[in-house]
């Protein structure tokens, strides 16, 4: 396995005082999103977080973004949906010049009252045209299951990959505690079994409906581990969580230590 941290997580606002601090901790990658008009966005910026990933001597796992939920690839506003498939190529620039294997995308967001049929196709077309552009350039196309209410289940986000498999590369970027807050993480992972292009880890504490660290929260861990086991996932485990409000720096050393409990040491305590 190879650990990386999402930028939700990253202790400091500096990009080189955080991979710094990663380095030294011992972490593999750091995991950046592309905002619109973001230092990501343009060809200066993304060649200095090169740099800077490369001094470091780091890997970026995947690129993701926050901004397809204010700019959804299914809306029915074609301007709204316009600047999404613009924030999906800037992330698919950026994953090139760093080096990313994936853009982490969010197909669709779907509102109350929305047609659902229609929000569905114009995902699939979406997705289908980001992937076109994104095999030109060496990067894979990997779709998150979050609260979008979209793709509830894993059959039918195994369905939409078929629905767009025509426009390859293209893979699912798992995350645990989504899959939770919607069904077993473990049958989503069997369900999605080779299909599965990296995993973020956090936890969720259902009563308080919060995201929390693992395993401190209501995921069933270990059947997680023996379901990551039996489909023989051994790829990038990035930690997708907040960092501490106070002494923010300790966050990631913690969670790396506590990916590296679960995923090399299987949650053996002996």
């Amino acid at each position: 396995m190879r650990y990386g941290l999402n930028q939700c997580g990253f202790p400091v606002d500096e990009f080189e005082h955080t991979c710094a601090i990663l380095a030294e901790i011992g972490y593999d990658g750091v995991e950046p999103n592309v905002e619109r008009g973001g230092p990501l966005t343009t060809e200066q910026g993304r060649l200095e977080a090169a740099e800077i990933v490369e001094e470091h001597d780091l890997r970026v796992p995947a690129v993701s973004t926050i901004s397809h939920w204010e700019y959804p690839l299914s809306s029915s506003d074609d301007e709204l949906r316009r600047i999404g498939l613009t924030i999906s190529r800037d992330m698919i620039d950026a994953a090139a010049m760093l080096d990313a294997e994936d853009v982490l995308i969010v197909p669709a967001v779907i509102t109350d009252g929305a047609t659902y049929d229609a929000d569905y196709e114009r995902a699939v077309e979406a997705v289908r045209e980001i992937a076109s552009y994104a095999a030109e350039r060496d990067v894979r196309v990997s779709i998150e299951n979050v609260q979008n209410n979209f793709l509830p289940s894993p059959d039918e986000f195994a369905a939409f990959l078929d629905d767009v498999e025509d426009a390859d590369p293209i893979g699912a970027y798992f995350d645990v505690v989504n899959a939770l807050r919607s069904g077993l993480p473990s049958r989503w992972l069997h369900v999605l079994d080779g299909r599965i292009s990296k995993i973020h880890v956090k936890d969720w504490l259902t009563d308080a409906h919060c995201v929390t660290y693992p395993p401190q929260g209501d995921v069933n861990w270990e059947r997680v581990l023996d379901a990551v086991d039996a489909i023989g996932y051994d790829g990038w485990i990035t930690a997708e969580v907040p960092a501490y409000q106070s002494f923010p720096t300790r966050m990631p050393v913690d969670m790396l230590g506590t990916m590296q409990f679960l995923f090399e040491d299987g949650g053996d305590q002996q």
